[in-house]
């Protein structure tokens, strides 16, 4: 029997991945900078420091990331303050549910604290979670384990145990490596469906389009 639900966040929770974006896209247009749609696509489930790294390649260095990064930033928050953000189908839904019935319930993510945090409490999300593992608190990043294998040892849960719930590959990765069987969300923002081949490997516990998915296993009592 599963005692500890793990949620990713982004793309997954908050519809945030669509904002990020469109934001990045912008900014690239902007100062006519050759990143394209497929180059931003590709950093989804990625940590800050991941995609910084690949960034600075493509713009000339780790200073001029600083710069597009702080006029991003001021883009995020109008998208907050406008209410641009919004939660997913049965995000909230199914973290209460869960806690309801007994779970343990746990955030591990690849966003820092402070922006992560910061859209929690916009949400009325910040007292969700049991445990919260944010991207600051590992030195690796997903697809390693360590935020999830973190999560289990805050928990003090063993990975059979847990069920992760994650819209990337990259999440789904990391989840499987931790030795944790995961729920597959694909973010429907972007249409996303993954291939078999993607898929190989995984250690798989279900594939949804939504969060209803777990909700419904809640509620029926079915999730093992």
């Amino acid at each position: 029997m599963k005692e500890l639900l793990i949620f990713d966040f982004d793309g997954l929770l908050v519809d945030t991945e669509r904002v990020y974006f469109d934001g990045w896209l912008a900014l690239f247009k902007k100062y006519q900078l050759p990143i394209t749609a497929a180059d931003i696509f590709g950093w989804r489930g990625q940590s800050w420091q991941q995609t910084a790294s690949k960034l600075a390649d493509l713009v000339g260095g780790q200073q001029r990331v600083q710069e597009l990064r702080a006029e991003r930033e001021v883009y995020i928050a109008q998208q907050i303050t406008d209410g641009t953000f919004k939660t997913k189908p049965y995000a909230k839904e199914t973290i209460a549910l869960a806690r309801e019935k007994g779970f343990q319930t746990a955030l591990a993510t690849s966003t820092m604290k402070k922006r992560a945090s910061e859209l929690l409490a916009h949400f009325d999300l910040l007292q969700a979670f049991d445990y919260q593992t944010f991207g600051d608190d590992v030195s690796a990043h997903k697809p390693d384990p360590a935020p999830y294998l973190l999560t289990l040892e805050k928990a003090q849960v063993a990975a059979e145990k847990a069920l992760v719930m994650e819209d990337s590959l990259v999440g789904a990765t990391a989840a499987t490596r931790a030795e944790i069987d995961v729920v597959l969300i694909p973010d429907q923002s972007f249409d996303q469906v993954y291939s078999p081949e993607e898929k190989a490997g995984l250690q798989l516990y279900g594939e949804a389009t939504s969060l209803k998915y777990v909700y419904d296993l809640l509620a029926k009592d079915q999730l093992k």
